[in-house]
């Protein structure tokens, strides 16, 4: 850390320490300036979307921004831009980073009316207004770190360094920081942290006027669908608190805030049960749950085809349409994946992990741009893609330290692999081993897999022997 990013550290440290927490009323420690943490949210945001994709509906993103301004309107963090995100994947979740709530299309297709929809809003709403985001990389890597972090996210869009070391340290710290909040997409935020989302959330819905018995209801429909595993509904189950524990204390909000309307004691706590409590004994309130309108806008939204990405059957992946299998040791576990990748795998104490990922070419004009056959500056379309061109093309996007890269041959075929070192997606220096893969003799009829496997530096070389067992296994038929 340089003289001046360790000056900016120690300002943010002494301004910001002291920081009111508006949705408890306790003092917290806050090093991150406000302007460091919505850039650390902005750079989140992309990384996600980059993943997952948008669904592309003005009509949609329009009626999930006049329901999201609703309940900010509400909450205690005023003065910042709230985004509303929604990714198109039957992934069920939500998420949310600094000033951006994520939606996945899953999400929506489970939710039954606008009163849900409110409370799952609001939930993601409640982790931006209690600063989750900054504790969990507080949590995680202590108050030195976060302080270099608020440095780095504080000026970066503006950096000014000019040695190639300081910019490797710069860019190591701003994706370790990233990398922790991004993986809190799948990971979430920890029982304690989504418990006080549930209650934040909760009031805001219910200050917002809808149905304070909203939330209650989604949680019991997500328990009753605890299996289904083509949306990924067991994931976002293992990742939060038990939805019996998140039911009992809803309902336990709500009865001490009914109780509460007499009840002169002080302090934050008190205060929100009392805004919710005259809320729900008024006369003039409406609690609407509005749930023809809801029907008629996210309903008219195409369903996914939940069948259509592969299937998990104990260590081996198939899918089907696109024709390829793949197996992992018996000490690793496969899950589906979402986004760009079709399967992910891991070891059971989670600390070597990767993925295989699909790409068609076709829909890649980046990629087919790149190719290096042209006749007067158009590209020749037959022309192949080779593997060291798809590798070569992405590579400046990973924002990895390249070490090594060859065609290596495996009973499948030609693949080129390349070694690198960087932040692996929950945050950690990791080795990490990227296969690129080509199938297809016609330009037009090419697409692409990526097999990527990753460990944390002291432990890369011990499951060197199984990324290989995990490659080699890989079949097309």
């Amino acid at each position: 850390m340089d003289q001046r990013a360790f000056l900016l550290a120690l300002l943010l440290f002494t301004v910001s320490s002291c920081a009111r927490n508006p949705v408890t009323g306790k003092k917290e420690v806050h090093i991150m300036s406000e302007k460091a943490e919505l850039n650390l949210g902005l750079e989140s945001r992309n990384e996600i979307v980059k993943e997952y994709g948008l669904i592309n509906n003005p009509k949609l993103q329009a009626y999930i921004n006049e329901v999201g301004q609703r309940v900010v309107k509400v909450c205690e963090r005023q003065g910042i831009q709230y985004e509303f995100v929604l990714l198109d994947t039957p992934l069920v979740n939500a998420f949310a980073v600094p000033g951006v709530v994520f939606l996945t299309r899953g999400i929506l297709d489970l939710i039954d009316d606008e009163a849900e929809l409110a409370s799952v809003i609001g939930h993601e709403v409640g982790h931006i207004t209690n600063y989750h985001s900054v504790k969990l990389i507080q949590k995680q890597y202590g108050y030195g770190f976060l302080a270099t972090f608020a440095a780095v996210a504080g000026t970066i869009y503006t950096p000014t360094l000019r040695d190639p070391r300081e910019y490797a340290a710069y860019y190591d710290t701003l994706y370790r920081g990233i990398g922790l909040v991004t993986a809190g997409f799948l990971s979430g935020y920890g029982r304690q942290f989504e418990l006080e989302a549930d209650q934040s959330g909760l009031r805001y819905a219910v200050l917002a006027g809808y149905d304070p018995d909203a939330m209650a209801s989604f949680f019991k429909r997500l328990d009753s669908l605890a299996r289904d595993e083509a949306t990924g509904l067991e994931l976002f189950l293992r990742t939060h608190p038990p939805t019996k524990d998140r039911i009992a204390e809803v309902k336990k909000e709500l009865s001490l805030a009914e109780s509460s309307v007499p009840n002169k004691k002080k302090g934050k706590i008190f205060e929100n049960r009392r805004k919710i409590a005259e809320v729900l004994s008024s006369t003039v309130t409406k609690q609407e749950d509005n749930f023809e309108r809801y029907q008629e806008i996210v309903r008219s939204i195409p369903r996914m085809d939940s069948d259509s990405e592969g299937a998990v059957r104990g260590s081996t992946y198939t899918h089907q349409r696109l024709g390829i299998s793949l197996e992992v040791p018996s000490a690793w576990h496969l899950e589906r994946g979402y986004g760009k990748a079709l399967v992910s795998f891991s070891t059971k104490d989670g600390k070597a992990q990767g993925e295989l990922q699909y790409k068609r070419f076709a829909q890649d004009p980046l990629l087919v741009a790149q190719s290096k056959a042209q006749i007067a500056g158009v590209t020749k379309s037959t022309e192949l893609v080779t593997a060291q061109e798809w590798a070569e093309s992405v590579e400046p996007s990973l924002k990895l330290q390249k070490r090594t890269g060859r065609e290596v041959t495996y009973p499948f075929g030609q693949a080129y692999v390349g070694t690198y070192y960087g932040i692996d997606r929950v945050g950690r220096p990791a080795f990490i081993k990227i296969h690129f893969i080509v199938r297809g003799k016609e330009r037009a009829a090419q697409d692409g897999f990526v097999v990527f496997c990753g460990a944390p530096n002291d432990n890369y070389l011990d499951y060197l022997l199984d990324f290989e067992r995990i490659v080699a296994s890989l079949r097309f038929k």
